[in-house]
């Protein structure tokens, strides 16, 4: 046994290394189990930023297309060769999604690693079998914690603690700005950190609101946390100002990231403990008592269960492209990946739609983007289109097919550049708020997998184009949009142009059904945060090849459904106090068109 010692699984240059450093002492590779990961950011979507999105997915996901990519040609040429990766039970099931709310960037890098295999089989085979382990939770030290760190368990209870106060924190900020406040002069009240001065006479009432709800819940715990008298943390105040501004509050009061920072180290620490102890064990409690109640076999695997069920299935040669659950699975909300397209949009709801403003982000995908566009401004009668794209080629070929289009002088071009964020807050600056935001890939899907090295080869760094082009891509979009007042968001996945190859319908897939853990997340998610911001995916590659379009004609009628998706997916939804039902099932969906 050889031990590589400093590597980073994402960084790319270290896997080079493992790979010929492996080759050098043992001549060959038969076996690949890509293991190795980290735990992601725990943070909802929209505390999240793109570089913590983007470690998460490097180390988790990116990392075992690379070693994929380098060991199928030296396992094809030897004639044999097994590859798993460890994904896990949060990552969803075929065709199915599960929601993991604080941890989309995690449970979208194990989708991935599941849909990777699902997807890779039959490229990979017969000399080689891939398959997937999810073991779900695990005892172990991960879960009790080590080296004085807490474990899963205390740091998720932790967080759902933290995340409460903010959220209810931020809502207050929200409702105060909507009350008439400025946000000036609610930082100001703020900055003492002291909730008592939130309750004097000339405080906004959500703000005072909150610190009377503030002070009562931590009256009742028994070890008297000082959240009782303070308002936030250091941790919370960050979060509290990167989400004002996200969401496009502060783009003209000045403000720079050094004077947040100031803002928040001038701020008064509050006395530890800030949270209380106790109500964090019992969450931390309550979270592994449900985990027990969810798993089929009322019982988490050892570490050592785990590592048995994984020689036990690398020693059957007679199956590929499946995934293993040695805890014998988990029972929980679960969302299907595929729901065909029925019916359109109400009269009522498009009714809604006149002199709203919408959002279109895309690249290449003209047709279906032209065609969505001229829904939104008929039957919709829109008030303003703004066409998002990366490049000005991009989006002025789109604009010159829509100029001759009934009502196309309120469509506006903003080209974005590499800079999304800054692409969208200038939107916002120009024309105020979106009311429905559709979100398409920036980048196509590639034509080839595994072939000639410089000819038609996706190797590590197409890959990682890839997820950046469809992935990451409506992260950056969602972290946004969720907190903007009044918002329906879809995101679209990729599509597979007629006569495309079986590499691009795979990897079509493959985004479509990862995407989708981002999506049912952020439809948890989002029902926590002020604004309810309903999330829905609409998809353009069928589970079976035979179903996708084979002439223009069907490619026709593809692109008419899915405009028909899009409209139907960002028409207005009642909102909670009309109709809870109503407007908690209409989110978190993925529409096949």
């Amino acid at each position: 046994m050889q031990v590589l010692a400093d590597v980073d699984v994402a960084d790319e240059a270290a896997l080079r290394r493992c790979v010929s450093e492996t080759l050098a002492a043992y001549g060959s590779i038969d076996y690949l189990v890509n293991n190795a990961g980290v735990a992601g950011a725990e943070q909802m979507v929209v505390d999240m930023s793109p570089a913590q999105w983007r470690t998460t997915l490097d180390a988790n996901l990116v990392s075992n297309y690379s070693l994929i990519e380098k060991v199928v040609p030296l396992m094809k040429q030897r004639g044999s060769g097994y590859i798993l990766n460890v994904s896990s039970y949060f990552g969803g099931e075929k065709y199915i999604a599960v929601p993991y709310p604080n941890r989309a960037d995690y449970a979208v890098s194990k989708a991935g690693q599941r849909a990777l295999t699902e997807n890779l089989a039959r490229f990979v085979g017969p000399e080689i079998q891939i398959n997937a382990i999810a073991p779900g939770p695990v005892a172990g030290d991960r879960l009790r914690g080590t080296g004085g760190k807490p474990g899963l368990f205390e740091r998720r209870g932790r967080l759902i603690l933290e995340n409460k106060r903010l959220n209810q924190l931020h809502a207050a900020v929200v409702r105060s700005l909507g009350a008439g406040a400025t946000l000036t002069d609610l930082l100001a009240m703020l900055a003492h950190n002291e909730t008592h001065r939130l309750t004097l006479d000339d405080v906004p009432a959500p703000l005072h609101e909150f610190a009377a709800r503030a002070q009562h819940e931590a009256a009742q715990a028994p070890d008297e946390p000082s959240c009782g008298r303070f308002v936030m943390d250091g941790r919370i105040a960050e979060k509290l100002l990167a989400r004002l501004r996200n969401a496009g509050l502060r783009l003209d009061d000045g403000s720079t990231a050094a004077g947040d920072a100031a803002w928040v180290a001038a701020l008064p620490a509050p006395v530890e403990p800030f949270l209380s102890a106790s109500e964090i064990a019992t969450e931390a409690g309550k979270i592994s008592k449900g985990v027990l109640g969810m798993l089929h076999l009322r019982n988490m695997p050892t570490e050592t269960e785990v590592a048995l069920a994984t020689v036990y299935f690398m020693a059957d040669r007679a199956v590929s492209g499946e995934t293993f659950q040695p805890s014998g699975g988990l029972h929980q909300e679960r969302t299907i990946t595929e729901r065909e397209l029925f019916g359109r949009a109400k009269p009522e709801r498009i009714v809604k739609m006149q002199g709203q403003t919408v959002w279109m982000l895309g690249e290449h995908l003209h047709d279906h983007i032209v065609k969505a566009a001229q829904l939104y401004l008929d039957p919709c009668k829109v008030g303003r289109i703004v066409l998002l794209t990366r490049t000005a080629a991009a989006g002025e070929a789109i604009m010159a097919r829509l100029a001759g289009e009934p009502g196309a002088d309120v469509v506006r071009l903003q080209v974005t550049g590499d800079d999304l964020e800054a692409g969208m807050d200038e939107a916002l600056r120009q024309y105020g708020r979106p009311s429905a935001v559709l979100s398409m890939p920036y980048t196509p899907i590639p034509k080839a997998l595994f072939g000639i090295a410089g000819a038609d080869h996706l190797d590590a760094a197409g890959f990682s184009e890839l997820i950046e082009g469809n992935l990451t891509h409506h992260f950056r979009v969602a972290r946004k949009v969720s907190l903007l007042e009044d918002a329906r968001l879809v995101l679209a996945s990729p599509e597979v142009p007629i006569g495309a190859t079986h590499a691009q319908f795979a990897m079509a897939n493959f985004v479509k059904t990862t995407l989708h853990a981002l999506t049912a997340t952020l439809g948890v998610e989002n029902e926590r945060l002020v604004f309810h911001v309903p999330v829905n995916q609409v998809n353009l590659t069928r589970r079976v090849r035979s179903e996708e379009p084979r002439d223009a004609g069907e490619q026709e009628e593809e692109i008419d459904r899915f405009a028909r998706a899009v409209l139907l997916a960002s028409a207005p939804l009642p909102d909670t106090d009309d109709s809870r039902y109503r407007a908690r099932i209409y989110r978190g969906l993925a529409i096949t068109v």
